[in-house]
């Protein structure tokens, strides 16, 4: 590889993973713990569950206590079962019957207990391992959070291949010269490449999927030009057992039993492992009930069964055979059970909880990397200053996670059943503490300290976790064990492991460390910052006197850029914009609303083709042309349109403001846009001037 190329992919590897770094780090460590989201949740309750076989529930008892108290006739019900927990799932659509009671028109989603048919509230009934599984895709950030996180999946395949182009060379030798007692920079260097390249098929996986779940939406821009614009039939082809049925009307007839229909599934498949159930039409005529199992994973690893029960016939109308694959189901499904760990049950989980870790170590140790190459005499207090600030935010952001993580099991633990609204608490629990941590540690200014005392703290609430069990529920793990409670085990003997391996490190962390660090070595005095900057003498600018206005322009500007580099860049912004301006128009498939156009016939009429050729297409052209053309007439040309895009850009931000104000997210993409478009307006005109 020439010495050009490398420094290109290695500029890359560097620059793409500082950026998205942090939140990286943040994916991996709550994803590691939601990989036990439901084992979390049991223990958090604290109550010992009954293990009832999902065929043997008492479908019918609950589904008619619930009836009463919601009035489900005409609604579409959704249940989603439960593994482990003594809950099952239930959302239930707004009614589709015109003569519907009030309760009947409302949406419902509650958790219903197996035995007793008691209902909680989401917000009830929400546990820290949701809350760790939202986090791992930034749910809590309302509309655009899922998305960033499928953005930082997709720039974390590029820091994986740039990484394994720039470290080929090294990888067998940096395993046997591996050596803690060298220069600190050497030692993170090693165990960045080596820890890396182990966990690179994970990673990878890892990337893949998660910017799949997470930009899934850009799939249906390409599957909806397949299926002509008819979204209808892509989402029956994609979610089969979720296609709507229109109502007709309310039938004179007995209510099937749902329990019979479960049980029917032995006859169709063997060892059935129900995952969800689906009811259409409530009472209705045309009712229908669905369900769908799954194979075990020794039997097979992807085996998706359906059976669709239709009541006005009083037969089985839709059988998918789990042994018979489904490219649309099935595909969907193998994504899924790899980036959730979803076969070979807990000892597959654990390994992935593993190689979570050892990844949120490479991340760390590649900020650390940067940071130490980053602090050298040559370089002038302010970039010394700058490259500080950052190593203190993010080693504060990542390593408190531990501690601030360990201290939310013990507030869910002390104040559970204290809390009408669990999910408000959690929120404000987890959030305010971490805050104050990052604050504590970043305002330290000592990434020694950072390390150590987060390592001292987690352990010591690591292993309060389990005493706290005990001494609230009387979970002891004695007792967990010998009444086959394995899922409260579980997560105590989890704490008990984490807590001691954090206090190994801590103790393993000496002083000596400390002193092969380059800020060690050339230290910054904080409390004399003022004065350095003082003493610290300036480099002259004007050192050859004809120096000529853009060289001083480079000098004076730690910002700057070529004139052609912004405008290709904001043209591109631009492109993107409209892009997202496009996929939110269809995030509405998502919630089962129709985005025909009225009067629409199935196919795109070439003035929408005419839209997208002036808006993305003509943009692109411009971005394209400047990057070879500097002409004037090229100038005026580009300059001309930029306005035109400009003024329409700003129309359509208006426009949305006035007649759809409640579109923030939409309405966020446009006034970007629109800054885009008239910073390029700005630049366009000096660089006209300028030649």
């Amino acid at each position: 590889m020439s010495k050009r190329n490398y420094n290109v992919f290695f500029n890359t590897h560097t620059v793409s993973g500082i950026i998205i770094s942090f939140a990286l780090y943040v994916i991996f460590f709550a994803g590691a713990f939601a990989l036990f989201k439901d084992e979390i949740a049991i223990w958090e309750e604290g109550k010992h569950t009954s293990n009832i076989e999902r065929l043997d529930i008492d479908y019918d008892k609950i589904l008619k206590k619930l009836d009463n108290q919601y009035d489900f006739t005409g609604r579409d019900l959704q249940i989603n079962f439960e593994e482990k927990s003594d809950h099952i799932y239930i959302f239930a659509g707004a009614s589709k019957d015109s003569l519907a009671s009030e309760k009947g028109k409302e949406t419902n989603y509650f958790y219903v207990d197996i035995k007793d048919a008691t209902t909680k509230t989401y917000s009830q009934q929400y546990s820290l391992g949701e809350f760790l599984y939202r986090l791992h895709f930034f749910a809590q950030i309302p509309n655009i959070g899922i998305y960033l996180a499928g953005f930082v999946a997709f720039f974390f395949l590029f820091a994986i291949v740039t990484g394994v182009i720039i470290h080929w060379k090294k990888i067998i030798p940096n395993f046997y010269a591996f050596n803690p007692k060298v220069a600190l920079k050497r030692v993170w260097t090693d165990a960045h490449t080596a820890l890396g390249i182990i966990g690179l098929p994970f990673q990878f996986i890892f990337a893949v999927t998660g910017a799949y779940f997470c930009l899934s939406i850009l799939v249906l821009i390409p599957a909806n030009a397949l299926y002509n614009n008819n979204q209808e039939k892509l989402l029956e082809d994609l979610r089969p057992a979720r296609k709507n049925y229109e109502w007709s009307e309310t039938t004179n007839k007995d209510i099937p039993s749902f329990n019979a229909f479960a049980k029917k599934t032995t006859t169709y498949w063997n060892n059935p492992h129900l995952t969800r159930g689906f009811i259409k039409n409530y009472k209705g005529s045309n009712m229908k009930y669905i369900l769908v199992g799954e194979l075990t994973d020794k039997e097979k690893f992807i085996g998706i069964g359906r059976l669709v029960y239709n009541l006005k016939t009083d037969t089985i109308t839709e059988e998918k055979k789990p042994n018979k694959l489904s490219y649309t189901e099935d595909s969907q499904r193998l994504l899924g059970r790899l980036h959730f760990a979803d076969f070979g049950g807990v000892p597959v989980k654990l390994i992935y909880f593993i190689l979570s870790f050892i990844t949120c170590f490479v991340i760390l140790t590649g900020v650390l990397i940067w940071i130490e190459a980053r602090n050298k005499k040559s370089m002038t207090l302010k970039q010394r200053l700058y490259t500080a600030k950052v190593g203190h935010i993010y080693l504060s952001i990542c390593l408190s996670m531990l501690p601030v993580t360990a201290l939310a099991f013990l507030f869910v633990k002390i104040s559970n059943g204290y809390f009408e609204d669990k999910q408000t608490a959690i929120y404000y629990f987890f959030f305010i503490t971490w805050l104050i941590a990052i604050l504590f540690f970043r305002f330290k200014r000592n990434n020694y300290f950072t390390n150590k005392y987060s390592l001292l703290l987690g352990s010591i609430f690591g292993f309060l976790v389990p005493i706290s069990s005990g001494i609230v529920t009387g979970n002891w793990l004695w007792i967990t064990y010998s009444q086959n409670q394995f899922s409260i085990l579980f997560i105590d003997v989890l704490w008990i492991v984490i807590a001691t391996i954090a206090l190994v490190f801590y103790l393993k962390t000496k002083p000596q460390i400390k002193e092969q660090s380059s800020f060690q070595k050339n230290p910054i005095d904080y409390k004399n910052i003022s004065k350095l900057k003082e003493i610290e003498p300036k480099k002259s600018l004007n050192t050859n006197t004809t120096m000529n206005p853009i060289s001083k322009t480079k000098s004076n500007n730690k910002n700057y850029l070529p004139m052609k580099t912004k405008i290709i860049s904001l043209w591109l912004f631009i492109i993107l914009g409209f892009i997202f301006h496009h996929i939110y128009g269809l995030a509405s498939v998502f919630f089962n609303e129709s985005v025909f156009i009225e009067g629409s016939t199935g196919e795109t009429p070439f003035w929408a083709h005419q839209w997208r050729i002036l808006m993305e297409g003509l943009a692109f052209l411009f971005a394209l042309l400047t990057v070879q053309l500097s002409q004037k007439w090229f100038q005026w040309t580009s300059f001309i349109w930029a306005i035109i895009v400009a003024l329409f850009n700003v129309y359509h931000v208006s426009e949305a403001i006035m007649h759809e104000a409640t579109n923030y997210s939409e309405i966020f993409i446009l006034l970007l846009m629109a800054a885009a478009s008239i910073l390029l307006v700005i630049h366009l005109n000096q660089w006209r001037k300028a030649i």
